[in-house]
């Protein structure tokens, strides 16, 4: 039993892979008019062609795909997006050394240290409100839920929710929306 698993893992892994690097325009829901050429989605699949073509695991695949090519070049790509990063390894049970897998395969340098802020004390991110260096994205859709400029509040006491790479993503309630959102040390500036 154990074989098959390893076996099915090893299958979606590569499956995983596969549609993370493979070009819009190539894609069966691209085809079928289900995306656009950002991967962004047009209408709902009705027949069962396009119910195959954009199943849960493909709009999973679609949403981490379009949050890594949001990155910008350098070693900020990493650090500006260590939260997301940090959220899809969460819901997707990944390890970290798949997801640099991926980021490797997609040629994203991730080689370079992430740099730490200097509001970080005791590793506790320093109280206060902060402002956003870039738009904050929903693992779920890849959809802005926090732009750049805009601030957040940091709660007395705040420690790092968990790591990524190395850095570690702190939760922080956006002021705008209420909402609590994963950030970096690295994301904030007063």
């Amino acid at each position: 039993m154990a074989l098959v698993s390893r076996a099915a893992d090893l299958y979606y892994t590569y499956r995983f892979i596969k549609v993370l690097t493979t070009p819009w325009e190539d894609t069966e829901a691209y085809e079928l008019g289900l995306i656009d050429d950002n991967g962004k989605s047009l209408r709902k699949a009705k027949t069962s062609d396009e119910k195959d073509a954009y199943t849960i695991f493909f709009r999973l695949a679609f949403n981490f795909k379009r949050i890594l090519e949001k990155l910008p070049f350098g070693k900020s790509r990493i650090s500006s997006y260590a939260a997301a990063l940090f959220l899809l390894r969460e819901a997707t049970g990944m390890s970290e050394e798949q997801i640099k897998d991926i980021l490797t395969r997609m040629d994203i340098d991730f080689s370079e240290d992430i740099e730490e802020s200097f509001f970080v004390l005791n590793e506790q991110l320093q109280p206060g409100v902060y402002i956003l260096h870039e738009d904050i994205l929903s693992p779920k859709t890849a959809e802005t839920i926090a732009k750049a400029g805009t601030k957040v509040s940091v709660a007395e006491g705040t420690s790092a929710v968990g790591s990524m790479f190395d850095t570690a993503i702190y939760e922080v309630r956006h002021l705008a929306t209420k909402q609590m959102v994963y950030v970096t040390a690295g994301d904030l500036h007063r």
